[in-house]
């Protein structure tokens, strides 16, 4: 296989997100929902989940892309021989702690993932185009009429934690003015820095980097999530596995130093793969509750 070909391979694992069904909702995990959508500035409808939309506050889940959806990531959808963890991602199981703790949760799926639309390309963009998602989710929530006016938090994945620091840089007053009050991001990364911890050789990358930008539309392999965090106006507590192959240390920490606002970095010292990670908050949901419930009112949350 020539150098190009296996750039755009591995250009190709990144643009097209997997199709990945889900045959569970929120009530198979006793919480009350309805399913709901939302349309974007750019004119894509969204679709989700609303969960307890009576609760006194409410939380946005953005998820992790390519081989999740709102429900999460399930090993009968992921191709054989492409299975990158063994084990079940199941985000109601989160949400559920949110719910037991006083949360109502907005649950959807990005762009070209689950049941929204797809962009004209059908392309992922590493939480560039996705930034309007984000901004459309806090727009629904901060106007619908069962949960206008609440306090919003935001519970941000990996892809999801891009985009939610690529929406803040697009616009800084939606946030400011929504009552969004606080946000948890979880293990941002690059497309660039995953495919870097991989070891391919520099003309490999390259070509990856080169077929990736033709084939988005214009954005790059290597997104600036870092500058776009320089933007963040909500008070943020940044997770990370300390352990996770797959991300560059030294990128957390520059991205860390350059949220403005109120900040706190929390490792996960336990996790040795990057997916483990996006398992945690659903068994260890204390340092996530104690975030939203200082910075959005609530000190009654029962602890597990």
């Amino acid at each position: 296989m020539s150098v190009e070909e296996m750039g755009e391979n591995f250009a190709g694992a990144f643009l097209e997100p997997l199709p990945q069904p889900f045959d569970k909702t929120p009530a198979d995990y006793g919480m009350k929902y309805r399913d709901v959508e939302f349309v974007t500035r750019d004119g894509l409808t969204l679709k989700g989940w609303l969960v307890e939309e009576a609760a006194d506050k409410m939380v946005i889940m953005t998820h992790f892309g390519y081989r999740a959806n709102r429900f999460g990531y399930q090993l009968k959808h992921q191709p054989e021989g492409s299975k990158p963890y063994d084990k079940e991602i199941e985000f109601p199981k989160v949400a559920k702690r949110l719910v037991d703790a006083g949360y109502g949760v907005l649950m959807y799926d990005l762009r070209n993932h689950g049941e929204s639309d797809k962009t004209e390309l059908g392309v992922g963009t590493g939480g560039h185009g996705e930034r309007f998602d984000v901004i459309a989710a806090v727009e629904f929530v901060a106007s619908a009429e069962a949960t206008a006016g609440k306090p919003i938090g935001l519970l941000s994945y990996c892809y999801g934690a891009n985009t939610s620091f690529f929406a803040m840089e697009e616009d800084q007053l939606i946030f400011k003015n929504s009552g969004v009050r606080a946000m948890v991001a979880l293990q941002p990364l690059s497309n660039g820095d995953y495919l870097r911890s991989l070891g391919v050789s520099d003309e490999v990358y390259e070509a990856a980097a080169e077929s990736y930008k033709t084939r988005s539309g214009g954005y790059p392999l290597r997104a600036n999530i870092e500058g776009a965090a320089k933007s963040t106006v909500v008070p943020t507590r940044l997770v990370q596995a300390r352990k996770d192959p797959n991300t560059n240390l030294s990128f957390v920490a520059e991205l860390y130093e350059n949220i403005p606002v109120e900040k706190e970095m929390y490792w996960l010292e336990e996790p040795t793969h990057r997916f483990d990670g996006y398992n945690w908050f659903a068994d260890n949901p204390r340092d996530m509750l104690d975030w939203f419930d200082a910075h959005m009112g609530n000190q009654t949350s029962e602890r597990e």
